[in-house]
């Protein structure tokens, strides 16, 4: 072989080794990427180990790992949608089976630790926790005898309203009272009517009233609504005409302006003449009560119209009446009738006197102003005229009825 023959083929021999050089370099370098990104993959998947935490943490644990479950301390039902806190943040809601699982918790926070829950209708519990912990830490929760479904402010300066459930009903097949399991083994029943009445009656006020003297744009924000539910004690519905509260309901809730008392519907057995549901209200002050079925939300606006705002019955029966001022709905006189409708622009010609003829005569020296259908001579339909919606405006405005500096 001449001397370039040989040159070249040397020259060959060592481009090939270059190129395998070359390319052990590159399949080292790839390795090694796919070796870093690895840790990264599984930082990435944490999060979904975190939605099935009851399935996924028990490895954790050891990791300093907590998972919690909440039950309710009286029935040891599982709790879901609790509200669960650790030294103060938010780490999520309980399952269905009343349990959360808070997975990799850093080294650092072995120790003592603060387990907070919450949920609506129960008290909010605090807890000592110590980590890491392989047990569940069992939380019992107790319901709430008193709960707030709204709160505007303080009980100086706003209507607290409290409802409270009933455990008889009325039969009207055997014209009597009865017990009722309704309210008594059925809380989230109650709870339902409660929110009910609320919005369809309290907080539909502006549209019954008259238009041209119109509520206050906040007239919603003047009320504090509460429902209270203690398992032990019930009001009687039908223990005289407003029913009966128990004594330690006004020990508990001293505040309230207005109790009320709601009691399940009416129970007809027999296809004859119905039985007409029946409300009244306690007045006075002080303790002011009242007693109304749950699906009368017209009749329950009559009732209120008593007991919060002071109204008087335009119809003439067996009820009281009186000229209640400030701002009446009635009055003692035709002359102060004739005189407030003429200071306010009324129609005077609307005055007339509270009477009827059926379905038995009655005349009562009282008259009224408001024209029909008024909901304070109907009690099942109509709507607050002038008159009522310049009272009920006044008691927004004044919120001293009971008492309460203005």
């Amino acid at each position: 072989m001449n001397r370039r023959k040989q040159i070249l083929f040397l020259c060959m021999i060592f481009g090939m080794g270059i190129v395998m050089i070359i390319a052990g370099i590159v399949m080292y370098t790839h390795a090694s990427t796919l070796i870093a990104t690895a840790p990264a993959e599984r930082i990435q998947s944490a999060p979904v180990e975190r939605e099935n935490p009851i399935e996924n943490i028990t490895a954790d644990l050891n990791k300093n790992g907590l998972s919690v479950s909440t039950f309710d301390e009286s029935t040891g039902k599982p709790l879901e949608s609790v509200f669960v806190y650790l030294d103060g943040g938010y780490e999520g809601l309980t399952s269905a089976q009343g349990m959360l699982g808070i997975p990799n918790i850093s080294p650092s926070g072995e120790g003592q630790h603060t387990i907070r829950v919450t949920k609506s209708g129960y008290k909010d519990l605090t807890k000592s926790v110590e980590i890491p912990s392989v047990a569940p830490v069992k939380i019992g929760l107790q319901e709430q005898m008193f709960v707030p479904v709204q709160e505007s402010g303080s009980h100086e300066t706003k209507i607290d309203i409290v409802f409270i459930p009933s455990s008889t009903a009325y039969n009207c097949a055997e014209r009597r009272k009865i017990l009722t399991t309704g309210y008594v083994t059925g809380r989230s029943a109650f709870v339902t009517d409660v929110n009910r009445i609320v919005n369809e009656s309290l907080f539909t006020l502006d549209t019954i009233t008259d238009k041209s003297d119109p509520l206050p744009p906040d007239y919603r924000d003047r009320y504090n609504i509460y429902y209270y539910y203690d398992p032990a004690l019930f009001a009687d519905a039908f223990s005289g005409c407003a029913g009966t509260i128990p004594e330690k309901f006004w020990k508990d809730v001293p505040f309230t302006d207005v109790a009320i008392i709601l009691y399940p519907k009416y129970y007809t057995l027999d296809t004859g003449e119905p039985c007409e549901p029946n409300g009244c209200v306690n007045p006075g002050t002080g303790r002011i009560w009242m007693k109304i079925p749950s699906d009368q939300p017209v009749l329950f606006q009559h009732e209120y119209g008593h007991a919060i705002f002071g109204l008087v019955d335009t119809y003439c029966d067996n009820t009281m009446y009186w000229q209640n001022e400030p701002d009446p709905n009635v009055w003692s006189s035709r002359q102060s009738c004739e005189k407030d409708a003429t200071s306010n622009a009324w129609n005077s010609s609307e005055y007339r006197q509270i009477q009827q003829t059926y379905p038995t005569a009655c005349t009562k020296p009282f008259w009224r102003l408001d024209a029909d259908p008024d909901i304070m001579h109907e009690g099942y339909s109509g709507t607050f005229g002038e008159a009522a919606t310049r009272r009920i405006t006044y008691t927004f405005d004044n919120i001293n009825a009971w008492g309460k500096p203005v």
